[in-house]
């Protein structure tokens, strides 16, 4: 597969972002949380209410199996799918994955704003959002970096920069692919001039 995966945290911009690289690229945008919300028919914040956040993490575990099996799409995934380690498994081999990085304070003031978030983005424990925020980074920020085969910091950042941030990541990767491509393709042609 040669999808390129988009994870972070929430709020951290995954569907704006996929949505404004899938057109630039020319690819198909895949929400895994939209998917989830089409899927049971309920919002996400509705479905953890009705089942639970086990049955959730479950829920998203089979669309991120789904959604991995698609070719050349822009992934949005869910800030906590990396919390299972077979869908960090899915991820790595699926494409090249892409952590939009957010302090907390960017994270909270997005959350803050967005109209939907309350539907979309349900608490995830008790506590204040901003404790749960430092809390969530702290389990996942290491995931996260295990995870990334780049890291991009999006606080203060536009979606367009954001945007240009990853193509200019891409484009840098698969010039060196081909260099080292060339490399070995020379290295084999004069070991066979040698015998």
């Amino acid at each position: 597969m040669n999808n390129i995966n988009l994870i972070g945290y929430r709020g951290c911009g995954k569907s704006a972002v996929g949505r404004k690289l899938a057109g630039v690229l020319r690819r198909s945008f895949v929400d895994s949380d939209a998917v989830i919300v089409e899927r049971v028919g309920l919002s996400i914040a509705e479905y953890v209410a009705e089942s639970g956040w086990e049955r959730f993490r479950l829920l998203e575990s089979e669309v991120l199996r789904d959604c991995c099996h698609k070719d050349e799409v822009v992934l949005a995934t869910g800030g906590g799918v990396v919390l299972v380690r077979e869908n960090r498994s899915l991820l790595k081999k699926s494409g090249i994955t892409m952590w939009l990085q957010a302090s907390s304070e960017t994270i909270q003031k997005r959350l803050n704003h967005d109209p939907q978030s309350s539907s979309l983005r349900p608490p995830l424990s008790s506590l204040s959002q901003a404790d749960e925020i430092l809390t969530g980074l702290k389990e996942r920020e290491p995931l996260y970096r295990e995870l990334a085969d780049f890291i991009i910091e999006v606080d203060e950042q536009s979606v367009n920069a954001i945007v240009q941030q990853i193509v200019n990541n891409l484009t840098r990767q698969s010039r060196n692919l081909k260099k080292r491509f060339l490399a070995k393709t020379q290295r084999r042609k004069e070991g066979q001039k040698q015998t």
